[in-house]
């Protein structure tokens, strides 16, 4: 049996899955992954401020954090 065949062979399969399970494993986690979330973006805002307290205080640190903006958004 070819791939082909056994692709069409499925694609005509009439099963349906079964219901998800109220507590599901992969459910456990959310509080965790919501405070890691919360916690990333709290230390995002504070490297923004206190960089723009840098750059206010000393304007030439503009030009490495404008590097680095460019090497971050270049990044593939």
């Amino acid at each position: 049996m070819t791939n082909i065949e056994m692709n069409l062979a499925t694609a005509t399969d009439t099963h349906t899955p079964e219901a998800p399970v109220a507590d599901a494993p992969h459910q456990k986690g959310k509080k965790k992954n919501k405070a890691k979330r919360r916690t990333a973006k709290a230390l995002a805002w504070f490297a923004l401020v206190f960089t723009a307290l840098l750059v206010l205080a000393e304007p030439w640190l503009l030009i490495p954090v404008a590097a680095l903006i460019v090497a971050v958004s270049l990044w593939d």
